[in-house]
Parts: structure tokens; C-alpha cells; sequence
């Protein structure tokens, strides 16, 4: 991945795509993940301007200050809007954040997709780590079981030993879902939820109950995908990208 174009709020952004001023598209990665994981379904939205960003603590933006609160995810997300029309895309987290935003009712943002965004505050989620967890290996074990053994033994050693160094990050984001960060029955745009067919029980149950919830919104299942959907399934992905855009009424 090329160099970011800009800092916001001292996070690294990327831009691509075509320079619209109607439109532009926001996509928010999950935990131990940084921006290059939403490369893929940009390349996919050509014809629209494209902005992903590294999240405090994750690649490019390591370096940022750490997060004092799940509301500094909101305003950095916010911040780099910049208060033009967008469609938020949120991963997984990124998907709580861009739930949470939507939540807010900000007039810039036009329409809400998210793909798996945990419901972690409910009874019949999985509990959070506990205290006595190694943040290094809980790391190692989440994208294990996203990815897959062979892909992560393929990583070179650099690379494994700077996700497991994220492990500490990612637990601090897991135990902060507890609390609820979202209701989208307070979202009154169009919200696409999107899970993949591959998906285990719960994340089936928790894409069908915020969608039951949203104002405008549309459950869509992507058929033979699991959680890491925007990298093995990128096109379908971009295409609930394009449904959201759609029923926002937007065109370009």
C-alpha cells in the first residue's frame, strides 16, 4: 500500500477513486486490521471518491495518541468526514462505530453499511477476555480463526509479531463493546447489515436483530462468506456499498 495522502487528528488517510464533492465513501476497519484490509472493495468503487484510514493504534497511525474512549472512535471517524456527504462502511467494530455515529443523526452522513458488528452487550454474546488473558496470544488465536492457519504461518515474522502486538489494543476494543454502543432503532437513514453465509449463529442472529431494529434498513446475506468477507468476497461487499447509495437516493 502506497503512502497515506494526509493526517487527521495525527491518523493516516487514504484517498482514492474520483474526486466527487457529492458523495464520498468512509471505510472503517475492525480490530487488528488497519486500512490496506479495505483496499480491495476500493478498488471496487472507483467511480467514487474513497477514503479509508488507518484507526488510532493500528498501522500508519500507531503512532496517534492512544484512545482515551469509544467517543474519541466517533469523532475521529467525524473528523475525518470532514463534514461531506458520506456512506459509512464499518468492518466488524469499525461497524459499532459507524453505528454509533448514525446514531447521532449527523446531517453529513447519508447512509450506514456494516458487515458483522458485534451486538456484545447482549446476554447470548460471547464474554469479553478475561483479565488474566495474554493480549499477544489473543491476538494470534482471533486472526487465526478469521484467516485461517495456513495464511498466518504464511505471514512473515515481522508481520505476525506486529499483530500480536496490536493483542492489547484489540482486547481494550473487545471488553469496550460490553457496553451498548448502538440502538439502530435512533437511526433514521438507510442502513444496509450485511453477514456472511459461512458466519456462525451469532453473528447471523446479531445482523438480523439490528436490522429488525433500523428505521430503513436492509438485512443482506453474502453467500459462502465468513468475517473476512472484505477480503475474500470484496465485490459483494462493494456491492452493499452500492445498495446503500442507492437507497439514500444519491446519483452520480
Amino acid at each position: 500500500m502506497g503512502p497515506y495522502q494526509q493526517k487527521v487528528r495525527e491518523l493516516a488517510v487514504y484517498r482514492s477513486g474520483q474526486n466527487d464533492l457529492d458523495l464520498q465513501i468512509v471505510l472503517v476497519h475492525g480490530a487488528i486490521d488497519r486500512a490496506a484490509g479495505m483496499i480491495r472493495i476500493a478498488r471496487r468503487l472507483k467511480q467514487h471518491e474513497v477514503i479509508r484510514y488507518d484507526r488510532r493504534g493500528y498501522g500508519r497511525s500507531a503512532n496517534a495518541p492512544a484512545t482515551e474512549s469509544f467517543s474519541q472512535q466517533i469523532d475521529d471517524l467525524y473528523a475525518v468526514m470532514a463534514d461531506r456527504p458520506t456512506v459509512v462502511f464499518g468492518h466488524s467494530y469499525g461497524g459499532v462505530i459507524a453505528l454509533a455515529l448514525a446514531t447521532q443523526r449527523n446531517s453529513a452522513l447519508r447512509a450506514v453499511v456494516t458487515f458483522e458488528a458485534p451486538r456484545a452487550w447482549e446476554k447470548w454474546w460471547p464474554a469479553p477476555p478475561p483479565d488474566d488473558v495474554n493480549p499477544a496470544d489473543a491476538a494470534e488465536h482471533f486472526l487465526r480463526r478469521v484467516i485461517g492457519d495456513e495464511r498466518w504461518d504464511g505471514l512473515g515474522e515481522v508481520v505476525r509479531q506486529r499483530r500480536r502486538s496490536e493483542g492489547t489494543l484489540m482486547v481494550e476494543e473487545l471488553r469496550a463493546q460490553v457496553t451498548r454502543r448502538y440502538d439502530a432503532r435512533q437511526i433514521d437513514i438507510p442502513l444496509i447489515v450485511g453477514v456472511g453465509q459461512q458466519s456462525g449463529d451469532r453473528a447471523q442472529r446479531a445482523a438480523a436483530a439490528t436490522a429488525s431494529e433500523g428505521e430503513k434498513s436492509r438485512l443482506v446475506i453474502i453467500a459462502g462468506a465468513g468475517h473476512a468477507a472484505p477480503m475474500t468476497h470484496p465485490e459483494a461487499v462493494a456491492g452493499l456499498i452500492r445498495l446503500a447509495i442507492t437507497d439514500a437516493g444519491i446519483t452520480n
